[in-house]
């Protein structure tokens, strides 16, 4: 990145000192090292993503390779076992990297932080040309942000991803990078803490005893009052709003009656919007959730946020007893809302089905695992 003023690998150093990134004796080394190869530590440079290269000099941080030269779970083993989880100082520790491959050729990466299970999805061209799924990549590496009390982020400090050095600092450290003149154009984290559930793994309770464990005050508050209104928000519901003779059984027969009467009751999204808050679509999430939760393997959740422009936040959501990998959510108030505005009912039965078949998928990749 072009820089007003020009920045020698020397001041470089002495930032990285100051911002309490590396220690004197690092950052000599890493002089000492650069100065080996005809460096002169001294010379301005306008672009400062040329002096990144230092950080490695200085046993420092690791970089983002486009490609691997061998095979590709050794590449993923070696980038989140041997670099990104050593950079945590030991407070994140990771085993059991491996790339699993189901019988429709799907390929999910995974490992086990601190020994909790993670799943990611992955996309390779082939396994003969080495390129990593720089997605899947990225999420892996957030979720390796040691969390809990600890306000480290891994930063990238180049412009360009490929072959980018990559470092795990507090925000006050990133700031003073910022200020030296690198770009810091990425920053990763997750919300994986530490901590695992007590009820048996897999079983409905650990998904939701490990959803408590990890939300915030206001998300538990927030979702203890939706579920402790449940049955009585749907009696008064289906007294007050729905015909004689709905099947209120919680079976997709039943849905495709409410469907009939959401379409009935709007128009499209306009009236809809001029009925906001209207009790009759109340009842109707909750009864698509409530349905959900008998047909497949999950359970409500909530996620508060201050930030109203965030996507899916500050609404009860449907979850699949299934690792976030595996991408089993929805919106019983935006599947209703599509309807509205589609007027066809496959939309809804597809998005909710999506649960299901993300159990499905985890159960079947669990198989060839255990092969593996």
């Amino acid at each position: 990145m072009a820089n007003a003023k020009q920045r020698t690998l020397r001041e470089f150093a002495q930032t990285l000192v100051r911002l309490g990134i590396a220690t004197e004796e690092q950052a000599a080394a890493g002089l000492a090292e650069a100065t080996r190869f005809s460096m002169d530590a001294d010379e301005g440079f306008e672009d400062t993503d040329e002096l990144t290269f230092l950080v490695g000099d200085c046993g420092l941080g690791f970089q983002m390779p486009e490609k691997v030269s061998g095979e590709l779970e050794d590449g993923y083993e070696e980038l989140l076992l041997e670099a990104a989880a050593a950079c945590s100082g030991g407070s994140v520790v990771v085993d059991d990297v491996e790339l699993v491959t189901d019988d429709d050729g799907e390929q999910y990466l995974h490992f086990r932080r601190n020994g909790r299970s993670i799943w990611h999805r992955t996309e390779h061209l082939s396994d003969s040309t080495g390129y990593m799924d720089w997605n899947a990549a990225f999420d892996a590496i957030g979720d390796l942000v040691p969390g809990n009390d600890d306000p480290r982020g891994f930063y990238q400090l180049d412009e360009e991803s490929y072959d980018a050095w990559w470092l795990l600092l507090t925000p006050e450290q990133a700031e003073g990078l910022r200020e030296f003149g690198l770009s810091m154009p990425v920053q990763l984290g997750n919300w994986v803490r530490d901590g695992l559930p007590a009820a048996e793994p897999g079983t409905p309770a650990w998904y939701r005893e490990d959803d408590r464990l990890h939300a915030s005050e206001e998300s538990r508050r927030c979702l203890d009052e939706w579920l402790s209104s449940m049955d009585t928000a749907l009696d008064r519901w289906r007294t007050a709003h729905l015909p004689d003779g709905f099947p209120f059984d919680y079976s997709l027969d039943s849905l495709s009656q409410l469907e009939r009467l959401v379409l009935d009751r709007f128009d499209g999204p306009a009236s809809l919007e001029a009925a906001a808050g209207d009790e009759f679509f109340a009842g109707a999430i909750r009864y698509v959730g409530e349905t959900a939760l008998r047909l497949w393997p999950c359970r409500w959740t909530y996620q508060h946020s201050d930030d109203p422009s965030s996507t899916f936040t500050n609404e009860p959501m449907i979850r699949s007893d299934a690792p976030a990998g595996f991408a089993g959510e929805f919106s019983p108030d935006y599947v209703l809302r599509t309807l509205v505005r589609t007027r066809t009912s496959d939309d809804m039965r597809e998005r909710m089905g999506q649960v299901g078949e993300a159990v499905d998928d985890y159960r079947r990749v669990l198989g060839f695992k255990s092969l593996s």
